[in-house]
């Protein structure tokens, strides 16, 4: 296996992994100015280093899923490009998004929470975190490649935690919990870890029915 491989297979695994530790050390996620000021006011080097680990987290699952396509493109190729190409897509949106909250974390410092909001506001009302919604794509695309994994060996069981660690994650976000965003963090480690294995090992999962068969 060369060191491009490990490195992708590392970047799949480490990446939700990282979003989990960033969803303990913020103490927000959602898109409300108020909310997002009360949060930059009370805890500035939390909120900033959690959005700086989450912004790295994502930029190395970007990395992963360009693994995963690149490992499952022979056998799905469609699925494998479609994939690739909304998951990347889907990763640079949230990346840009956690900047724009990095932006209001710093925009923040040393202000009251009412200052922080008026001052941030436009940063939430001027369309710019309007890219956050193409997360969606990404995580079509995470779906997508894990379905083609099922191709090449991925466990059935790990390709199932990692989608809805994908979907809990998504309605985290959405609905502004951090700790529900956590959890999909949580699953899609489990899940992707269990992928990584299989496919590196080389030897695709066995179902025990079809084992069944051959006793």
């Amino acid at each position: 296996m060369s060191s491009r491989s490990r490195a992708g297979a590392a970047c799949l695994v480490i990446g939700p992994l990282l979003g989990l530790v960033a969803m303990l050390i913020t103490h927000s996620v959602s898109h409300h100015a108020a909310d997002q000021a009360a949060a930059f006011t009370a805890h500035p080097t939390a909120a900033r280093l959690g959005l700086g680990i989450g912004a790295l987290a994502v930029v190395l699952l970007a990395g992963g899923l360009v693994w995963l396509a690149w490992m499952t493109h022979e056998r799905s190729p469609g699925l494998a490009f479609a994939g690739g190409v909304l998951g990347v897509l889907g990763s640079f949106s949230v990346v840009a998004d956690d900047l724009v909250h990095l932006s209001g974390a710093l925009i923040a410092n040393g202000h009251s929470v009412t200052q922080a909001t008026s001052l941030i506001d436009p940063l939430y009302s001027g369309g710019v975190v309007a890219v956050g919604p193409l997360s969606e794509l990404g995580d079509l695309g995470t779906i997508l490649l894990v379905v083609a994994a099922l191709r090449i060996g991925a466990p059935r069981w790990a390709a199932a935690v990692v989608i809805v660690g994908v979907l809990v994650e998504g309605a985290g976000f959405g609905i502004g919990t951090r700790y529900l965003a956590a959890v999909g963090f949580v699953l899609a480690f489990v899940g992707f870890a269990a992928i990584v294995r299989a496919l590196l090992s080389g030897q695709p999962a066995v179902e025990p029915a079809m084992a069944a068969q051959h006793v």
